[in-house]
């Protein structure tokens, strides 16, 4: 039988990082064992790291196999079997996808610590990995965005943002507070919206010029620099009647407010 460890990347894992060491020095056995009584923590990402520093610390391999075993619970496992069950009983697979998306999308929302979540990249110290296969899917991005208007300072979230814009998707970044917290998230929104102004035409104007218009006047920094920007390409651009057009809606909605 061929060995569990070897398997699973447990001899071929990376050597301990500097601050994995510093953080053990300050990490008790106890510590360790009550990260390993938390409910399904054999599932987490991460359990292997944590594993081989509990054991370099001279750790208990009864006291670790009981405490993982005993504090299995296997939801998501269950959560997978009654999709399955859902689907052998004629349900949709796509409807059944969106339907256990939505409900961990409402859970994630209602249960978010945004400490802990900052804590991840404090930890990690890199991007994780399953953040990035996260941001390819509509579902997570759209969660991602509504948590960032509930938690404007949480940094791992605005890390996020920008990963999602560097992705490319930075035309689904409609919200003004999400947009306008990061300058280069901002540059993105910006140049994708006068762009589409620009190609679409007077339909595609009419309607989204008044959300555009509530992101440049978000603040006082986004307004010139938007009016600056726009300003500048005005001068040396064919379209510079709808630039200025562009321009002059803005203004008439910071009078306005």
């Amino acid at each position: 039988m061929d060995d569990y460890g070897a398997e699973n990347g447990w001899e071929e894992a990376a050597p301990l990082s500097p601050t994995d060491d510093r953080r053990d020095h300050d990490t008790s056995l106890q510590d360790f064992q009550q990260i390993f009584a938390t409910k399904d923590f054999v599932m987490e990402p991460d359990v292997f790291s944590h594993i081989r520093r509990y054991l370099l610390n001279a750790g208990s391999h009864e006291e670790l196999i009981r405490l993982l075993s005993e504090n299995y619970r296997g939801i998501a496992q269950s959560a997978n079997l009654l999709a399955n069950w859902l689907i052998l009983t004629g349900a949709d697979v796509h409807e059944v996808e969106q339907m256990v998306e939505d409900h961990l999308k409402m859970l994630i929302i209602k249960h978010f610590d945004p400490k802990r979540a900052d804590s991840i990249f404090t930890e990690a110290g890199e991007t994780p990995p399953w953040l990035e296969s996260m941001i390819t899917h509509p579902t997570w991005r759209s969660m991602f965005y509504k948590l960032a208007e509930q938690y404007p300072d949480c940094l791992m979230l605005n890390f996020t943002i920008k990963l999602i814009s560097d992705a490319g998707y930075q035309g689904e970044i409609t919200s003004v507070s999400t947009a306008c917290h990061q300058i280069e998230v901002f540059s993105r929104v910006l140049k994708t919206s006068v762009t589409g102004f620009l190609e679409e035409g007077e339909v595609m104007m009419d309607t989204n010029l008044p959300e555009f218009a509530k992101m440049v006047n978000h603040g006082q920094h986004t307004y010139l620099y938007a009016q600056c920007l726009l300003a500048s390409i005005c001068q040396d651009s064919l379209r510079g009647v709808q630039l200025k057009r562009i321009g002059q809606e803005v203004q008439k909605k910071a009078v306005e407010r």
